[in-house]
């Protein structure tokens, strides 16, 4: 039974490494959590080709949600604001806190603007993944005749590879101009003459204008200003310097150097904090200091591994040892390059191609990864564990987490958390009917905070749909076995994640029970009440009525594809803001208007509540395929083949369906996919329909209602846009 935390912060390359390793060999007794804001890292060593145009964005970029599905590594997605190191947590930026044993930091660096005028006027290189939305706002503002010029500050390995490869993309016949602006007298401080020959000879090769002995002062909106009072006319300045640390070290108490990095010792160990370890450009190691670059970053892996094996272990940590000489090479713009070890260097198109093979061989490491490996998610108890009551969990669990729940009470409800009840009591309000619904899933997700606020979303979906204002729910949550003191961390984290969406929709968490088992479950009974002569039903719509969808489709084939580590990030991405938006907005709006029928899509898919629409009716449903709206990626993983596992007992659903095409995978998909948080489903008359639309553009009409012919199935079809 794993009774330790691991959480890794940041996505970079020694992380992106270090979970790999950890997916062939996991730590015993060790759950390992990756938190990090972005859902894509980019490789640094392919940066230079990305913005020549040789790669494409998905070539060069780590998915980390699928790296961590694949590794058995939980993925919390959200920003790293700040920690305790005293308390053993870190604050994530609109989330409750993180606690770990152990944590690693590898959140790379920051640009480093500290030059007047660099935050308002220049462009940093890092974060790489914000630098390259950057340069493709760049590129779409070159795309005209008007003459521009642009200015790259740093004539290391990294302003050289980047000036030259925005030369490349540009093209001979841009009249956008190149600038390369550097304090020294001459480019690639340190390397061997032949490489710096190489270097200039490309830089004239491709008409960047050079500017040595260029110590920058200051940035402006019109250019730059030298510390000799120089001034250099530019439209947009790059700053390719050294990277600056982050603020959150030092403002948490941890020991830094070098300007506020992280300092660890050779085991990668914070010097001030043994449970504190650190990475790549974060981490500064105080007794063999290192340039800040991608090369270092890969080979520690391996000895962050190691060291953190040996950390839980209570073994003695090794010292890294890492070469000083190692093989460097420059790429130059266009498919050539030059490079060097210690001494011996060398340059050309062969040298490009090489190149070439060892980053895509990197990133086949990361990205060519197969089925999952045994997931670390859901781990096995060692010891037996109680069924019935008790199976409960702990009352120090319970009493920790619900004394710091965010609530929401409301005057007619008497909560049972707040009192030793065995129930709550709900005075019901006159002339009003009493709605209740109940629903609930198996854990899709690690992220248990956000899990517990798409459950409501989803349980009160229903309460929406038929009118009706949530006033109390009730939680059913089955945890995963784990050791009590990770129990307590995760029922915490869940518990807060439903009590936030709940506080936002003034509903009352009036009370719920607990468990313990195999898998984590989460379930909710919701209640509310409606004016009677009110109340919105499946079945009331009437001829010449449209339908409206207020969500996209997708959740369904995105969330098979991301059990198997098949989901790609953008997929996931547009998942979860779906899954995240209430149903409360629409509804609100809706009781403005006068909704003939509603009712929302969810595990029955869109055809399956459309049906239920239909029953006890002589309408006939016209549906356009073409225009119901889809969510990003899931097209094209219905087409691949993906799936929902309730599917097959769906499709007899198409029986009550008439296409004058066959229908294609998608198509099938698109009607039978089960929607996790789905919209509602609307029949208004095409005025209501327009007055719905001002409130809530993304609402789609899909259709309409008509009077029904004899022995006419109850679904029309049509691939009409």
């Amino acid at each position: 039974m794993t009774e330790r935390d691991l959480i890794l912060v940041g996505g970079g390359h020694t992380h992106a490494l270090l979970i790999r390793r950890l997916a062939m060999s996991p730590l015993p007794g060790v759950r390992v959590t990756l938190v990090s804001e972005g859902l894509l890292t980019p490789y640094s060593g392919m940066l230079p080709g990305l913005v020549a145009g040789h790669y494409q964005p998905e070539e060069v970029h780590i998915d980390l949600n699928q790296l961590c599905c694949w590794a058995g590594v939980r993925f919390i997605q959200g920003r790293l604001i700040g920690l305790d190191p005293d308390a053993q947590c870190l604050h994530i930026d609109g989330q409750p806190e993180l606690h770990y044993d152990k944590v690693s930091f590898d959140t790379g660096s920051t640009p480093n603007l500290s030059l007047p005028g660099a935050r308002r006027f220049a462009v940093g290189v890092k974060p790489v993944s914000a630098f390259y939305a950057k340069w493709q706002r760049l590129l779409a503002s070159a795309d005209t005749n008007e003459e521009r010029h642009w200015g790259v500050v740093g004539a290391g390995a990294g302003g050289i590879e980047l000036v030259l490869a925005m030369a490349h993309r540009l093209g001979d016949n841009s009249p956008t101009r190149l600038h390369l602006v550097y304090a020294g007298e001459s480019v690639l401080n340190g390397y061997p003459s032949r490489v710096i020959k190489a270097a200039e000879e490309a830089l004239a090769r491709y008409g960047v204008i050079c500017h040595p002995q260029f110590k920058v002062s200051a940035v402006t909106e019109i250019g730059l200003t030298a510390t000799n009072g120089e001034a250099l006319a530019l439209d947009q300045s790059v700053l390719c310097t050294s990277a600056a640390a982050p603020d959150w070290p030092e403002r948490a108490g941890i020991e830094t150097a070098n300007g506020g990095f992280i300092a660890v010792n050779a085991a990668l160990q914070s010097t001030s904090h043994p449970n504190i370890f650190a990475a790549g450009d974060v981490a500064e190691m105080v007794s063999d200091p290192r340039p800040k670059a991608g090369v270092y970053a890969v080979r520690q892996a391996p000895w962050l591994y190691d060291n953190l094996s040996s950390a839980f272990a209570g073994k003695a940590l090794r010292p890294m040892r890492l070469q000083r000489r190692f093989l460097s090479l420059l790429s130059l713009g266009g498919k050539t390059a030059a490079g060097h070890r210690g001494a011996l260097a060398f340059q050309g198109d062969w040298v490009w191609r090489w190149k070439d093979r060892i980053d895509r061989a990197f990133m086949a490491k990361l990205q060519d990864l197969g089925p999952p490996r045994m997931s670390m998610k859901t781990p096995q108890a060692e010891a037996m564990h109680c069924a019935g009551c008790g199976s409960k969990l702990g009352p120090e669990v319970l009493r920790d987490a619900l004394a710091e729940l965010p609530l929401h009470y409301r005057p007619e409800v008497t909560p049972a958390l707040s009192q030793a009840e065995d129930a709550s009591l709900w005075q019901a309000r006159p002339n009003r009917v009493q709605v209740q619904s109940i629903d609930g899933f198996r854990a899709f997700s690690d992220d248990l905070y956000r899990l517990g606020q798409v459950s409501v979303h989803h349980a009160l979906s229903d309460l929406y749909a038929m009118g009706a204002e949530p006033i109390m729910a009730q939680v059913w949550v089955n945890l995963a076995f784990a050791h009590p003191r990770l129990q307590q961390r995760d029922f915490k984290r869940l518990m807060q994640g439903i009590a936030a969406a709940l506080a936002t929709q003034s509903v009352t968490l009036a009370g719920g029970h607990s468990t313990e088992g195999e898998e984590t479950h989460l379930a909710l009974t919701v209640n509310g009440d409606a004016e009677a002569n009110r109340l919105w039903r499946k079945n009331g719509a009437q001829s010449g009525d449209v339908l409206v969808l207020t969500k996209a489709l997708g959740t369904g084939v995105i969330l098979a594809a991301d059990a198997a580590a098949q989901a790609p990030s953008e997929a996931m991405q547009a998942a979860w803001q779906s899954m995240l938006k209430s149903n409360r907005d629409v509804a609100q709006t809706l009781h403005s208007l006068n909704p003939h029928a509603v009712t929302d899509v969810t595990g029955f898919g869109l055809l399956g509540h459309l049906l239920e629409m239909l029953t006890d009716t002589a309408l006939v449903a016209e549906l356009t395929l073409g225009k119901v709206p889809t969510l990003t990626g899931a097209g094209v993983l219905w087409t691949e083949g993906w799936q929902s596992s309730l599917v097959p007992q769906l499709e007899p659903y198409l029986l009550q369906c008439h296409s004058e095409q066959p229908l294609s995978a998608a198509q099938q998909g698109l009607l039978l996919d089960p929607q996790t948080s789905g919209g509602l489903l609307v029949a208004l008359t095409p005025t209501e329909a327009e007055a719905l639309f001002e409130a809530h553009p993304e609402a789609r009409i899909i259709g309409r209602f008509q009077s029904r012919e004899p022995d006419q199935l109850p679904v029309q079809l049509s691939n009409d846009q």
